[in-house]
């Protein structure tokens, strides 16, 4: 009785975690869609940016990529330069330039990053420290959907204002361009790992 007991738990168990993955697929980007959402943050001229994709990778591969800020140099588009400068315990200090087109200057930040990590979900979330930017914060977010965990949802959220006079308008403008161009390229770097 105890054994019958025990099994109707765990088939319970798993029944609403399946359950709950196929109501939160309802809310997931199209298969092969990167979304970018613009986002009105209240009392800032500033929007943030939210972009969502889902990866046919486990979250660790990409939580290879996005987490290694010293690699970012080889593995996203318009980085000019990457450095990790410290860590401690789970805080990454980093140093990244982003290449800008001509007549611009390329823009510069160190953030202090905190990792959080488990099996199925990952976060970096960032604040600036100092460099060519008024505000500079963010996050990845890789979460297993299945329960496998060999699909993945990968969140970017950004909010980035330079310094710079660069025009609300040409800004925004390149940022809804290039984030999905670094989705694809963060698919196409964490397709590689190990």
């Amino acid at each position: 009785m105890k054994l019958n007991t025990l099994l109707f738990g765990a088939l319970l168990i798993a029944t609403c975690s399946l359950a709950a993955t196929a109501i939160a697929s309802d809310d997931l980007p199209a298969k092969g869609q990167v979304q970018v959402t613009k986002v009105k943050v209240d009392g800032v001229d500033t929007p943030k940016f939210v972009v969502r994709t889902v990866m046919d990778l486990p979250p660790k591969k990409v939580w290879a990529v996005v987490s290694d800020c010293a690699h970012y140099k080889d593995r996203m588009p318009r980085v000019a330069a990457s450095d990790l400068l410290k860590k401690e315990g789970n805080i990454h200090t980093c140093k990244v330039t982003i290449r800008l087109p001509f007549p611009m200057s390329n823009l510069t930040a160190t953030t202090e990053a905190r990792h959080e990590e488990s099996d199925r979900r990952m976060k970096r979330s960032w604040k600036l420290v100092e460099g060519d930017y008024k505000r500079n914060e963010g996050s990845w977010e890789i979460e297993a959907i299945d329960a496998a965990g060999t699909q993945s949802l990968v969140t970017y959220t950004v909010m980035a204002e330079p310094k710079s006079a660069v025009p609300d308008f040409i800004r925004e403008s390149a940022q809804a361009k290039a984030l999905p161009e670094m989705m694809e390229r963060v698919k196409a770097e964490a397709a590689k790992m190990p």
